[in-house]
């Protein structure tokens, strides 16, 4: 069943999901009463901080009872000026606002018949003063009245004002006033001008213009007028000429700045309520030379490079990424000097650039009292190493948590330039294995490899291997590590399966190579031929290198090629070698040519 809306005559379901109460508005009504029941309850809980009666007031049935007519001016209030509640916003001078006839500081209450249709600028103006309008007789409500107690202990000592003391023997109010202005009873004129206004100790918070200073009105210029009164001109720059050949003066702000140097204004805005906005200078001279909007989503790059410059034909408005780019090209370093190169500039995620020597002077100089400066010297790529700790940490003993003593020979460097310490390194597995720290043995052969002194010292020291050969100066070898090796083992490993006995080492072999002396007992008791058949005897055997050679064949292979027959030694030929072919056939020659 469709009803009609109790604000309009549009017919609605109250129940569309079937469920919960009827309604008795429709979709649009009920958000307009949402707000205006937060308006309302924004209202009392204002009320109730001074301390008066209070009930909820509906501002639209406030505006209907005096139908839209200002009590103050007698004029008509526009229903369409009125906004919706935004905190700090901007409000029309006509727009329509809830007049207390008896205001809240003079112990008005907050009830519909103290409350009146007003203009927001007259309600302004009037500010606490009672207006000539009597309210009429308050009627018996059926609502019993909310009325909050009056503060009791301590008061604050201005007479007039009755608000609990908080500093000093003043109230909170007063004692911030008295603290930023130096007199309790004034405040700042609402206009902006900086002039002081007196108030009444009643009131704690009030919004107060002196004679003229109204929102609509005042003493404020006009921007343009203000920002024409405080440039001052000034050579322009050796950037702006170089780059941009600006030839015409610097147009600079002298007033107020922020912190990276860019002037700023305060203005009066027509119809803000409390006060008007800062605005950056250099953009308001631009769209005053160009337009308004004409910067708009667009950042104003100077061309000279002056921050507070507001010259418009040193003025450009560009997108964020070409002025940071045209930043990059002129800007070679960071502010404090240190260049931007390929080894000392980094970039963040949106793409900025950053000083890699002040990100790590951050923490460095917090940690160690001094700028870092980068070690030529260091190895890691990774890691980067401070010139002026390393040499301090090498003047000074250094140690690691264990207490072991950083020296040349108990430090490593990791593959991250990380400094380790060897002995924490030897006791992490020395220690759970046999119960005491390493002691390295400094008498150890191998450089490689160290070895326990306690653990060497406590353990008998081995004379045989475990095949129980004995270790001596033939039968001992070291490998690269320092490891001890029996050569006894290493030879029978290939001996055995092929002459089928151990090999005995030949102490008096006269050389560097070993040999078996079984199997040279076993060649000696058996006749030795060379290939060719002939046996080699002392005579006819010569040693080259350890290697048996036969004479007899040396000779042959040049007397054969020379004379055509093998060699034949002469056995009186003393010291000397002949051939015994030769001789004789040397002798018949002669012998026949004497006869």
């Amino acid at each position: 069943m469709l009803v009609k809306c109790a604000d309009c005559d549009l017919l609605f379901d109250p129940r569309p999901s079937g469920r919960g109460p009827s309604r008795e508005r429709c979709d649009t009504h009920v958000r307009l009463r949402k707000r205006e029941l937060a308006r309302a309850r924004d209202m009392v809980n204002r009320a109730k901080e001074w301390g008066v009666e209070t009930e909820l007031v509906i501002a639209r049935e406030v505006f209907e009872r005096d139908a839209w007519i200002c009590h103050l001016c007698g004029e008509l209030i526009p229903e369409t000026l009125r906004s919706p509640r935004i905190l700090g916003g901007t409000y029309e001078p006509l727009a329509p606002v809830v007049d207390h006839v008896i205001p809240l500081s003079k112990g008005g209450p907050h009830t519909l018949q103290n409350c009146r249709a007003a203009h927001w600028t007259c309600n302004a103006r009037k500010f606490n003063i009672e207006s000539g309008v009597i309210p009429p007789p308050q009627e018996e409500s059926a609502k019993p009245s909310n009325r909050i107690s009056r503060p009791t202990g301590r008061r604050c000592t201005l007479d007039g004002c009755e608000r609990a003391a908080a500093s000093k023997g003043l109230c909170g109010a007063h004692a911030r006033r008295l603290k930023r202005y130096g007199d309790a009873n004034k405040v700042k004129c609402g206009c902006g001008c900086g002039e002081l206004v007196a108030v009444a100790p009643s009131v704690a918070v009030a919004v107060v213009y002196l004679d003229g200073h109204g929102v609509m009105g005042g003493i404020t210029d006009l921007p343009e007028v203000k920002l024409k009164k405080g440039l001052v001109p000034q050579p322009v720059s050796e950037r702006g000429r170089r780059f941009h050949g600006l030839t015409d003066e610097c147009q600079v702000w002298s007033g107020s700045k922020n912190k990276m140097g860019y002037g700023r204004m305060y203005i009066q805005v027509a119809g803000q309520k409390r006060r008007g906005r800062v605005i950056q200078v250099h953009r308001l001279a631009y769209e005053l030379a160009n337009g308004e909007g004409s910067a708009h989503n667009l950042t104003i790059d100077h061309l000279c490079g002056i921050p507070s410059c507001c010259n418009p034909n040193h003025l450009e408005a560009v997108t964020i990424a070409e002025n940071v780019r045209r930043a990059s090209i002129v800007i070679g370093a960071c502010p404090k000097g240190h260049p931007y190169d390929d080894e000392n500039t980094l970039y963040s995620l949106n793409g900025h650039r950053r000083c890699r020597q002040c990100s790590t002077d951050v923490y460095h100089i917090a940690t160690h009292g001094h700028e870092f400066v980068n070690d030529p010297e260091n190895r890691s790529e990774r890691r980067r190493r401070c010139l002026v700790c390393r040499r301090r940490e090498e003047t000074t003993p250094q140690f690691c948590p264990q207490g072991h003593e950083y020296t040349p020979e108990n430090k490593r460097i990791d593959s991250k330039g990380k400094r380790v310490c060897q002995q924490c390194l030897w006791d992490r597995r020395h220690i759970p294995d046999f119960g005491h720290p390493f002691v390295p043995d400094p008498d150890y052969g191998s450089e490689k490899r160290s070895r326990c002194v306690t653990c060497h010292d406590a353990k008998p020291e081995r004379t045989h291997c475990i095949n129980g050969h004995e270790y001596t100066d033939l039968t001992t070898e070291y490998t690269a590590k320092g490891q001890r090796n029996c050569v006894q083992c290493r030879l029978n490993a290939a001996h055995l399966p092929r002459h089928g006995h151990e090999y005995i080492i030949d102490a008096d072999n006269p050389t560097k190579m070993r040999r078996c002396l079984v199997c040279l007992e076993a060649k000696q008791a058996t006749p030795q031929k060379c290939p060719r058949g002939h046996e080699f005897t002392p005579e006819n055997t010569r040693m080259n290198r350890g290697w048996r050679n036969c004479r007899t064949c040396e000779r042959n292979r040049q007397h054969r090629k020379l004379f055509g027959h093998d060699f034949v030694a002469d056995p009186n030929g003393g010291k000397r070698a002949r051939c015994g072919t030769c001789l004789h056939g040397a002798l018949w020659q002669r012998g026949t040519s004497e006869v």
